[in-house]
């Protein structure tokens, strides 16, 4: 099972339902969110038997931590969201982004 679905044009993590972010600083599938702003931004991790499927890939983090990636984009979610499905994220920081899918219309 990939790691997030599609919600309403929205990505959220499979498991928790919570909207998965990107970063604008972030290389692809090199997360430039680490320390403190990992606590905040929390990486959506893999598990250590978890491969790359699909637009799906893993990477190592810097901190030897596995993380999930769409088409390269490193993916996380916002530890102050309470809800599944809230984007309040994008309005904390312009530099985060909600992951949406394209409209195939």
């Amino acid at each position: 099972m990939p790691p997030a679905i599609n919600a309403n044009g929205v990505m959220v993590a499979a498991d928790s339902l919570m909207t998965l972010y990107t970063y604008a600083g972030d290389g692809l599938e090199q997360s430039a969110c680490v320390d403190a702003c990992a606590e905040i931004w929390q990486p959506l991790l893999a598990n250590g038997s978890d491969t790359s499927r699909g637009d799906f890939s893993v990477f190592s983090r810097s901190d030897g931590r596995w993380q999930w990636a769409l088409m390269g984009k490193p993916l996380y979610v916002w530890a102050d969201e309470v809800s599944p499905g809230d984007i309040g994220g994008e309005a904390a920081n312009t530099q985060w982004r909600a992951y949406r899918v394209a409209s195939k219309q």
